[in-house]
């Protein structure tokens, strides 16, 4: 990444990073990004990991050369977040390393624990992700941030019921 492409990228970042509120919630890690670690890491449980072996961006990334035969906790890192409820488990994964992290990108998961198990709800391959304070069908909506040679790119993406979904998708025009 050039200089001039970092400036903007940490430009956008901090554009796209929304207020923390004044709550418990505020420790609670609002933006996630393939240069930085993860705050409050967890461990992924074996049910986590499994339902990534089955994701199809996983997949992709384990066809890689050179081939990982699963995932395991070695490359990926996971914070728990509440998407939706203050007492669910959801967890942002984020791969790192030479086995997943491309020029400037890397792949992101998000996983909700419920009840009848865990399910990757969101997977995509960015920059970073920003858990909004706007929500849709109950879940916080996510934002998706990209940057190329010319100009930064944002997806957001808004829960379904089941999954989150792309509602919009467009350039980001860089601070002037």
């Amino acid at each position: 990444m050039t200089a001039i492409q970092g400036i903007l990228v940490l430009a956008v970042l901090g554009i796209s990073a929304p207020a923390q509120p004044k709550s418990e919630a505020a420790a609670e890690q609002r933006f996630f990004n393939i240069e930085d670690a993860v705050q409050h890491r967890v461990e992924l449980s074996d049910a986590e990991l499994s339902v990534l072996a089955n994701d199809d961006l996983m997949r992709t990334e384990l066809h890689q050369d050179p081939a990982m035969p699963k995932p395991t906790q070695d490359g990926l890192e996971a914070g728990e977040v509440h998407l939706c409820r203050s007492g669910e488990r959801d967890l942002v994964v984020i791969g790192y390393g030479a086995q997943f992290v491309g020029a400037n990108v890397g792949p992101f998961w998000i996983i909700r624990d419920l009840k009848t198990g865990p399910v990757v709800v969101l997977s995509e391959i960015t920059l970073g992700l920003v858990i909004e304070t706007k929500r849709s069908n109950k879940c916080f909506n996510v934002e998706a941030i990209a940057a190329t040679a010319a100009e930064p790119a944002t997806k957001e993406f808004r829960f379904s019921g089941e999954k989150y979904i792309v509602y919009q998708q467009q350039p980001r025009k860089s601070a002037q």
